[in-house]
């Protein structure tokens, strides 16, 4: 009962921007959600090759990729609330676009345009929480946050995915007229799912237009001053583990819907649950490492959960049985995702105060390149293994055995750099505080 007094003691202290920030990330996330879920099972079900299948994510990924030097300069540059208003414009009209429309060209243009916006939501993020965070409230907001964006609006946009996908086909029958075109039931399914995601991301205009924030801090900046870094040395070594587990996971993270199609023949409301369950764990596994963090510190917590989460990931290759399968990807993406959080929050406080929005951007930079290069290298790998997944699967687990060591090597000298200046930090503060009159 005194942790759970405590962690509610945690949440009171979050500011109402903090709040409103959760809120537009619920439903941003929903609406991604339901995109992320049924986007690869309708491109299958249109009967492309898998190099097709994969190149569309390639393309998502991409568009992140090429945001990410603009970005340094637009999150020191702009409010992250107006910035936040034209991501939820641009990723809106970007789903509703592959809904509308269902060419493979316009998925990869689609696609493309919403990388933009959310690689540049994802880089603003930390930042943000840091502003509008005190140290005592931060690893709540950092943990809320990703329960939030992701898992939570996971959970709910997986079972909207299958559910509106079922009723929209079944409403469609075995055709349909759908903007000027002639619609198989099953592929009206999809598409009108994805405009309800769309909708769903237009949604969180509302609360991002009551964030409250000043001036941003580099509006007065020139580009150079901007893209100045202070700590280069402290940059690479974040940015270096990143960059390992990008590769591994960019050969499998996006595809695990195919996996389920193909390799156990599942339907997308068979697959929906599989996810319902992973994100309603995942949430979980999120919202317990403030305690874990303060109990272990961060570096211990980090590892020892991605080290939990290579058995589960062997498994996922090897498994002849669906049940076994099911439950190691649970596993394993409650155990592996675990350590997100608690790594933007930690590259944050390691960062020199003049460098945050470049660690921002670099964290989230160094994994989505090698993310996006892997992404097209895996339809090729999962056609050379007849549609099965033995062949990714298997690098990805070499590149996490990879980064886990690296992390060893390179994580708890930057940790005892971080508590001593949070140490400092706290003294600085306290020395600062206004003496109580005696009289």
């Amino acid at each position: 009962m005194r942790g759970v007094a405590e962690y509610i003691r945690g949440l009171g202290l979050l500011s109402r921007n903090i709040w409103l920030f959760l809120c537009a990330a619920l439903v941003m996330g929903i609406g991604r959600q339901i995109f992320m879920v049924l986007r690869n099972q309708y491109l299958v079900d249109l009967h492309l090759p898998d190099p097709a299948v994969t190149s569309v994510q390639a393309f998502n990924s991409l568009g992140g990729l090429l945001i990410a030097i603009p970005a340094l300069a637009l999150i020191g540059r702009f409010r992250a609330k107006t910035l936040l208003l034209c991501i939820v414009i641009v990723n809106s009209c970007g789903f509703a676009l592959q809904g509308a429309v269902g060419t493979l060209e316009v998925f990869q243009g689609a696609a493309f345009a919403a990388g933009i916006s959310m690689s540049l939501n994802m880089a603003l993020g930390a930042p943000f929480l840091m502003r509008n965070t005190s140290v005592p409230s931060r690893v709540f907001a950092f943990a809320l946050q990703s329960a939030v964006s992701w898992p939570l609006s996971g959970f709910i946009g997986s079972f909207l995915s299958g559910e509106l996908q079922r009723r929209f086909a079944l409403m469609a029958g075995d055709q349909i007229a759908f903007l000027g075109q002639s619609v198989p039931g099953n592929l009206f399914g999809y598409r009108a799912t994805l405009l309800v995601a769309a909708g769903f991301v237009l949604v969180a205009i509302v609360p991002i237009s009551l964030i409250r924030e000043d001036r941003a801090e580099g509006a007065g900046k020139s580009i150079r001053q901007l893209f100045k870094i202070h700590d280069r040395r402290k940059l690479l070594l974040l940015g270096l583990p990143e960059m390992i587990i990008g590769i591994g996971a960019g050969l499998t993270i996006p595809f695990f819907n195919m996996y389920f199609k193909n390799q156990w023949g599942l339907t997308p409301q068979e697959i929906a649950p599989i996810f319902m369950a992973m994100f309603g764990l995942l949430v979980f596994s999120y919202l317990i490492q403030p305690p874990l963090v303060k109990r272990f510190g961060p570096v211990k917590v980090m590892i020892a959960s991605q080290i939990l989460s290579l058995p589960f990931f062997i498994e996922l290759a090897l498994s002849n049985h669906l049940y076994l399968a099911v439950v190691a990807f649970i596993a394993r993406q409650c155990l592996m995702n675990a350590s997100d959080p608690i790594y933007k929050q930690f590259a944050q406080e390691v960062a020199d105060e003049r460098d945050r929005n470049a660690v921002a951007v670099w964290v989230h930079t160094s994994r989505h390149m090698f993310f996006t290069l892997a992404n097209f290298l895996s339809g090729y790998l999962i056609a050379a293994d007849d549609g099965r997944f033995r062949i990714v699967i298997g690098a990805t687990i070499v590149c996490y055995v990879v980064a886990i060591a690296v992390e060893l090597a390179i994580l708890p000298g930057l940790n005892r750099a971080r508590r001593y200046k949070l140490v400092q930090g706290e003294r600085i503060s306290r020395r600062d505080r206004p003496v109580p009159d005696p009289s």
